[in-house]
């Protein structure tokens, strides 16, 4: 009775499993009940007809089952999820792959436990003679159904581990693969189901008509069976996290490519401002001494032509009063930006307010406080911009012992949802690769001075309040003893 129920019960903890596993890669075509349900159902079905009936009938059972397993789940995914060909390729075989070589681990704990239970029962029953044959039989029931029960929970257990893991370190889960990224990825489980289709082929042998279970013939194999099945589940979840990490890399090296250009483009940009700035200021400087000298000839002047000498001397004292940056902070870059950023934001009909002083004596250099400007307040007016009536953006910088503040808050609407393990928002825009630089550029500015960022939001009725400050801090801060 148990033996028979065996397979069944593997069967449906395979498509329990199996149904979680798949939903945490693809996307469901109907709700995740509906599909969960039905992939559980319908492959429990398969499993339990036409996959248990080429186990047993086939010539060449060994690869065909395999085969029209990973066909079988590819099938479903197509039926019940939306189509991804290379991670429901990637899902089916590292699937198949784990639950194949599991199986033999759960041959070989079986039977250990066999063996062990086997002994126990010859002693019990050999020093009790009173035993009759109805009480053995009943013992016999009672250790195969303990035997049963512990070889389901470890299997449950062992698959449910193996997925889960592979489920929790395939983090970008939204990459597109590329071919030899694919195949680095699949390699180690196609490798994993050869190699469970050859024990398979060697678990049983016949010789002169009498078959011999392998752990009979070599009982060396009852330890190195299950260490070999061990170390390549574990090869297939290391190639997951390596892959992973990868991935990773290669977007920091792409963000680290942006943050760089950059710096090289507001390299060139603050040598043009520099030489701009000081020749507005000279020119500045000359027009107000012409329109001085031009306002005293018209002093001596009268009648009509004074008042339009007047009016015409008034406008041009206008003009170059639109010269002159909105905010003085101490820096020519930094007056530059918050003015460019400042007009940019009026343009949107966002109000803005600015208190910043440029950190001269911390040694900060020019172009981190370039990036982080720059990012923030373009983050703030394009957040502020999609809000509809009154909003505004402030900038405020200040010092706090050996620290300098920079704090930008702006009005939004809608959910921010951060990323729990950079602490930084996700860009809601759908190149998420390339959008989203600019918060890490703005952190990793802060770190490079020991510092880092902060974020707070605060709900405000129909609308909500972000605020972002940036810590810096560098040995250089402390005052210097004279």
């Amino acid at each position: 009775m148990f033996e028979a129920g065996l397979p069944i019960s593997i069967y449906l903890v395979n498509s329990i499993a199996g149904s979680i596993y798949v939903q945490k890669f693809l996307r469901g075509r109907y709700q995740k009940k509906i599909v969960l349900f039905t992939w559980t159902s319908l492959y429990f079905i398969i499993q339990s007809l036409m996959l248990d009936m080429l186990d047993r009938t086939y010539p060449v059972n060994d690869l065909v089952g395999v085969c029209a397993d990973i066909v079988a789940i590819l099938l479903l995914q197509m039926l019940l999820y939306r189509k991804d060909l290379s991670k429901q390729l990637f899902v089916a075989v590292s699937f198949v792959a784990g639950k194949e070589i599991i199986r033999y681990i759960i041959v070989v704990i079986n039977s250990g436990l066999d063996w062990i239970w086997k002994k126990v029962s010859y002693a019990l029953l050999g020093q009790e003679s009173s035993f009759t044959l109805k009480e053995a039989e009943v013992w016999a029931f009672i250790t195969l159904g303990i035997i049963w029960l512990i070889t389901i929970l470890l299997y449950a257990l062992m698959i449910t581990v193996y997925l889960s893991i592979i489920g929790k370190k395939f983090i970008r889960k939204d990459y597109q693969l590329k071919a030899h990224q694919y195949i680095f990825l699949i390699l180690p489980s196609v490798a994993t189901i050869c190699i469970s289709i050859t024990l398979k082929m060697l678990f049983i042998t016949v010789e002169n008509g009498t078959s011999t279970i392998m752990f009979e013939k070599v009982p060396a194999t009852m330890f190195w069976v299950p260490l070999i099945c061990f170390l390549l589940l574990g090869v297939i979840i290391a190639s997951v996290i390596l892959f992973q990490k990868l991935v990773q890399l290669g977007e920091e090296e792409k963000k680290r490519a942006i943050l760089e250009n950059q710096m090289v483009q507001m390299e060139r940009e603050i040598e043009e401002i520099q030489d701009i700035y000081t020749d507005m200021r000279g020119l500045r400087h000359d027009m107000r001494s012409h329109l001085e000298s031009i306002a005293a000839v018209i002093r001596r002047t009268s009648g009509k032509d004074r008042e339009e000498l007047d009016g015409y001397i008034g406008s041009m004292e206008k003009a170059v009063s639109r010269l002159d940056f909105a905010y003085r902070t101490g820096n020519p870059i930094t007056d530059v930006i918050i003015h460019q950023k400042k007009q940019e934001a009026e343009k949107r009909h966002i109000s803005f307010e600015a208190d910043f002083t440029y950190p001269d004596k911390q040694q900060i250099d020019v172009y981190d406080i370039g990036i982080v400007l720059n990012n923030a307040l373009e983050n703030a007016i394009e957040a502020s911009g999609r809000l509809a009536g009154e909003k505004s953006i402030h900038l405020r910088s200040y010092m706090k012992g050996n620290l300098f503040f920079i704090e930008v808050e702006n009005d939004f609407s809608g959910e921010i949802i951060i990323n729990s393990e950079t602490g930084l928002p996700i860009s809601s825009k759908e190149d998420k690769r390339l959008h989203g630089v600019g918060m890490e550029n703005i952190q990793r500015c802060a770190k490079k001075y020991k510092g880092d960022i902060d974020i707070m939001i605060q709900d405000m009725g129909d609308r909500k309040r972000f605020r972002l400050a940036i810590m810096f801090y560098e040995k250089y801060f402390a005052p210097k003893i004279p």
